[in-house]
């Protein structure tokens, strides 16, 4: 029987260099392989620098999503080092985090995702493929209002990240948030601008963002069926904490449909299918010293496999949501987007709650002792899902740095079992309409929004780009 392999090399609207293959067998997807194709090595970046320099540092790891590595970094150094933050600082900084899942959310729906449903042909530049061939549906008059939505949601994006610099004190790579909290003096006039920032976003995402989900979700509904991987979901606690006024979740997981709270113990990383050397292709999430192999065979992925308790798991806003049971649709392309749109207008609610008791009072900043020994983990709630970072500290300073973004889980390649990825998975199984024109892979892949400028820890030259060939 003749296989058809395709390789989309890069893949495009997603963050970092991500390539996809795909073995095809009578116009079904076989097998799937999930290559990100970056190196960068910022836990080496890491080692033998000062603790209090990470929350600057990790930041860097992706302009896209720097609030969440700052928190992230944050939260670890606090459990390292003891520290309460202030009850102030700790709503200011969540501000900023939902900020900046709204930004990434609503940039993901409209300028990732959009093309994919939504014929753009008439605002050239932006569409270079032909319409008659890429399975656009939508009446010719719902197509002219969504693509007009392509331009209008722009500023709505840019207004999010505005507010994160008003809260945190740059955006991206915010430098306001800090062990004990954050480094601002909240004042009416830092809380008025927050407030009016979030009540256009809110209005744009009820008005604007949520028809048109459902706009792509009637004409495309297959997509319901397609894309749906295994069905275990890890959620971390997202906006969960007792004081505010609106909650959301917190978190756990799912596997086979029994929920459970997260066990870190249970969390591996495996390497047989990774571009880096370790002991047994297995690591912890601390203690290992792994080393870069460009030439380790039967590797294609710079990105790690993170497992738990041997599972491959999926997260993001549909693992939030499933977990914490407000969404039981499915598990699908078009339930991930469905889940995405309406966490939105969930986090614009929680951030409402939130604004309404801050305080407009000054920050505690003080001089923090860094302890000879000691450890901590941070995770926070970001836009692809959970985002773990954990430190070692010895003589003061960064002993180890380990970095465990969404991007690992959802998109790495198989591991040591041979057990795919979740994007892996659900590829596979899916039906291939046009093999010269296969829209089915982009529109499953982008429903993960991959990231993997956080996933792959050098650009690979070996492979060509997009090809076609019957194998």
């Amino acid at each position: 029987m003749a296989t058809t392999q395709i390789v989309i090399d890069p893949i495009s609207r997603v963050s970092g260099l991500l390539e996809i293959s795909v073995q095809v067998e009578n116009n079904i997807i076989t097998d799937a392989r999930s290559s990100g194709l970056q190196f960068r090595g910022f836990e080496e970046m890491f080692r033998q620098r000062p603790p209090l320099d990470m929350p600057y540092l990790t930041g860097r790891t992706c302009g896209i999503c720097s609030t969440h590595h700052a928190l992230a970094s944050t939260l670890a150094l606090e459990e390292a080092l003891g520290i309460t933050p202030s009850f102030n600082g700790v709503i200011i900084r969540e501000l900023a985090n939902g900020f900046e899942l709204l930004q990434n959310h609503i940039r993901h729906f409209f300028q990732f995702v959009f093309p994919d449903y939504v014929s753009l042909a008439d605002v050239s530049p932006l569409q270079k493929t032909n319409p008659a061939a890429s399975d656009f549906r939508l009446p010719a008059d719902i197509n002219a209002k969504m693509s007009a939505d392509y331009f209008i949601s722009l500023p709505f994006s840019r207004k999010a990240h505005t507010a994160i610099a008003t809260l945190a004190g740059k955006a991206p790579h915010p430098h306001g948030i800090f062990v004990g909290g954050t480094t601002l003096n909240m004042t009416i006039m830092q809380y008025n601008e927050v407030q009016s920032i979030l009540n256009e976003i809110a209005a744009f995402v009820e008005q604007t963002l949520i028809p048109d989900m459902y706009v792509l979700s009637e004409y495309y509904s297959d997509y319901y069926t397609l894309g749906s991987g295994y069905g275990n979901f890890l959620a971390e606690g997202l906006f969960s904490e007792k004081p505010y006024p609106i909650q959301y979740t917190v978190g756990g997981v799912m596997i086979n449909g029994e929920k459970a709270p997260i066990n870190l113990s249970l969390i591996t990383e495996n390497l047989k299918y990774t571009w880096i050397d370790a002991p047994n292709d297995v690591i912890p999430p601390l203690g290992n010293t792994v080393e870069p192999n460009a030439n380790k065979e039967d590797a294609y992925s710079w990105v790690t496999a993170p497992r738990y308790n041997g599972f491959a798991m999926e997260v993001g806003p549909l693992a939030r949501m499933t977990i914490e049971g407000t969404y039981t649709r499915g598990v699908s392309a078009m339930d991930r987007l469905m889940a995405r749109a309406l966490e939105t207008r969930k986090i614009c609610e929680v951030m409402q709650g939130m604004l309404d008791i801050v305080r407009l009072e000054p920050s505690n900043q003080t001089q923090w002792p860094i302890p000879e020994v000691s450890s901590g983990v941070g995770i926070v709630g970001a836009a692809r899902g959970a985002l773990m970072h954990w430190l070692e500290i010895e003589n003061r300073v960064i002993k180890n740095y380990k970095l465990i973004p969404p991007s690992n889980w959802n998109m790495s390649p198989k591991d040591n079992n041979g057990l795919r990825s979740a994007v892996e998975e659900a590829l596979v199984g899916t039906p291939i309409n046009n093999i010269e024109n296969p829209v089915e892979i982009g529109r499953i892949v982008r429903s993960f929004d991959p990231c993997l400028n956080c996933a792959a820890h050098v650009t690979s030259d070996r492979y060509a780009p997009f090809t076609i060939g019957i194998v």
